[in-house]
């Protein structure tokens, strides 16, 4: 079954949302057009106050408004919220195929975000927003073809075969390839749509001396992290090209440090149960 990019239901980021992205991304954001947009469009604002409420900037208080999500977030990840809210349009009606996925990407930006704390905390930011988004094509092929897509998914539960593999065996292409493709649909940088749209098919690393080197080594290690971290059975197998042993070498970072990220990401989840 060979398919290209026009049979697929890809993303459609609101008039709103694309608005939001332009103001973030400018030279000096306008903090009272940021508010007014984003209050233009209900789905966009739940979607900010949820994702400032959730397992990543999990606060004593819980935020009920948009300028509290706004402060806490910070501009740069006002961009995340956007693909959230675009990310639960797609994922409509919901499925145990897609709810999986969402909650993997959630884990996952968790996780990266971490990671990145520990050891490259001016990229926290990217990070986060990366495992936010990866396996967005996961979502846009469940959504375009969703009974091939659940046999996919639920044979990569039961035999612990790659995801990637499969979908390579039946649509000639993987998630990974759309989401390089659909990257222009959320204003992405050159180094998050190189990252992506390599991320299960990369060269083994050598070195990460390079921005992207940092990605994928945090994205990667994640992934290894990501079957401590989570609370039920729905966890499918991704390949990841580098092992844990030589990322933790990479990146510095010893079994104790990895324990920590581990019980923190176990507990950030807890407190959004």
């Amino acid at each position: 079954m060979s398919i290209d990019l026009s049979q697929l239901t890809l993303p459609s980021v609101s008039p709103e949302g694309l608005k939001v992205l332009d103001i973030v991304s400018s030279p000096e954001p306008d903090i009272k057009l940021l508010e007014k947009t984003l209050l233009s469009d209900p789905t966009l604002a739940s979607t900010l106050i949820k994702y400032a409420n959730s397992p990543l900037y999990r606060r004593a208080n819980q935020v009920s408004n948009v300028p509290a999500a706004i402060r806490i977030l910070g501009l740069k990840n006002i961009r995340s919220a956007v693909v959230m809210a675009t990310m639960r349009a797609m994922a409509e009606p919901e499925t145990t195929t897609s709810r999986a996925i969402l909650n993997h990407n959630l884990d996952i930006a968790l996780l990266c975000k971490l990671i990145a704390d520990k050891t490259f905390p001016e990229l926290r930011d990217d990070l986060e927003f990366l495992g936010l988004i990866h396996d967005m094509g996961m979502l846009i092929l469940n959504q375009s073809f969703p009974d091939e897509y659940q046999q996919l998914f639920t044979r990569s539960l039961e035999e612990g075969v790659a995801i990637t593999t499969l979908e390579e065996k039946k649509f000639e292409l993987t998630h990974d390839i759309i989401m390089a493709a659909v990257s222009e649909r959320f204003r992405l940088p050159e180094a998050y749509v190189d990252t992506l749209a390599n991320f299960h098919t990369h060269k083994p690393t050598t070195s990460i001396e390079q921005r992207t080197g940092h990605y994928i080594c945090i994205l990667d290690l994640a992934h290894h992290l990501w079957p401590q971290v989570v609370t039920d059975s729905v966890c499918f197998a991704e390949e990841i090209v580098d092992s844990q042993e030589k990322l933790s070498i990479l990146l510095d970072l010893s079994e104790m440090q990895l324990q920590e990220i581990i019980e923190e990401a176990r507990e950030k989840k807890a407190l959004a149960e």
